[in-house]
């Protein structure tokens, strides 16, 4: 059977960085030259939720450092084909690598123990404290509850994992799309001077979650309020099986000359000085939105639509994966629903959402 280390190894040959198979050990917490014992101890001991090393691949692969590159393969012609993302996309499908995914099993028995409820009483000072900014905003998000053209949001920051010593992350949002009748499995890219994340790297990491999620809990886990709400609030809802990806992030973060304070998501980034809005030094357009509107023409980055494609094929409750670009909504329709203390519509805003593309069965 094909090993994690094999696997990562592929890759490295396919986009010419042999070198960046030194990043093994960090990325998948294994030395390359383990050898078969080892490795079985190293199951035993950091991988007792996983039936198979190449799970580890799987769970991983989409924090190594080659996912995020952005430029073309050395040595090459700077044609779309020759992107980093398109040959390891392309790497992926042609190495058989993508059904690694399909044995990722959920491994935490409660995803909604947190104590989340979109009624709970915000403190906008004390939630700007932190530096993590698209924390900030998953939770804005997640008091505003319904957001036009993305759905009703129901948790944030929900734990996948069932140990500390599990290497799986949180995922960002979880949100219910009415129009659909489905689950949204939300990836958020948010930095306030300019988000620079490929899309290969969000939908791996938006498709790794969503097989590590236990859908079935929302419809039994009663304790949990944005769970109630979602329940009690909007009558087309039922529970279902279905989900869907979605990669959400900015257009662009914009200086004031340039429109910032109408389109920028966040204005009160600066928690000492919290009426004063704070705006970037230029402006800078996404990495995700600049990807996507490639991804909409046909004749571009091919290798990732294909992959998407092939993970909609591979899932057979995956109904769409969706790319959308979230806004600062200019007029604000309603105020929060609940209370949020220090709260200003000048500063921190309402949002809504545009779908740019959506890749279905």
């Amino acid at each position: 059977m094909l090993k994690s280390k094999e696997a990562y190894e592929f890759i490295c040959k396919g986009i010419n960085r042999k070198d960046k198979f030194d990043e093994f050990e960090t990325i998948f917490g294994q030395h390359k030259n383990d050898t078969t014992e080892d490795t079985v101890n190293i199951k035993k001991v950091k991988q007792r939720d996983n039936d198979g090393d190449i799970k580890r691949f799987a769970a991983n692969f989409y924090k190594a450092s080659i996912v995020n590159y952005k430029g073309y393969i050395q040595g090459t012609s700077q044609a779309d084909k020759n992107r980093y993302s398109e040959v390891i996309a392309s790497t992926l499908l042609s190495k058989n690598l993508l059904k690694t995914w399909a044995d990722l099993k959920p491994v935490r028995s409660n995803h909604f123990d947190t104590n989340h409820s979109p009624s709970e009483i915000v403190d906008m000072k004390k939630l700007q404290d932190t530096n993590r900014k698209e924390e900030i905003l998953a939770k804005l998000l997640f008091y505003q509850r319904e957001v036009d053209g993305l759905g009703y949001i129901f948790d944030y920051q929900t734990p996948l994992k069932a140990t500390q010593n599990d290497s799986y992350g949180k995922i960002d949002l979880l949100g219910y799309n009415t129009d659909d009748e489905c689950y949204s499995v939300i990836e958020l890219k948010y930095r306030p001077s300019g988000s620079e994340e490929t899309l290969l790297r969000c939908v791996l990491e938006a498709y790794t979650y969503y097989k590590l999620l236990d859908l079935k809990q929302i419809k039994s886990d009663v304790d949990h309020a944005g769970i109630k709400a979602l329940k009690k609030e909007l009558p087309k809802y039922k529970h279902t099986d279905k989900a869907e990806l979605v990669i959400l992030f900015d257009e662009k973060s914009c200086t004031d000359d340039d429109g910032g304070a109408e389109t920028n998501l966040l204005l009160r980034i600066d928690p000492v000085a919290v009426d004063k809005p704070n705006y970037p030094s230029k402006t800078v357009v996404s990495q995700q939105y600049k990807e996507c509107k490639e991804l909409k023409d046909l004749s571009k980055r091919n290798q990732l639509r294909s992959l998407c494609e092939n993970i909609l094929k591979q899932e057979p409750e995956l109904k769409q994966i969706r790319f959308v670009v979230l806004q600062a909504q200019k007029v604000s329709k309603a105020p929060y629903k609940n209370k949020v203390d220090n709260w200003s519509e000048n500063l921190d805003r309402l949002y809504r959402a545009e779908t740019l593309l959506t890749i279905s069965k």
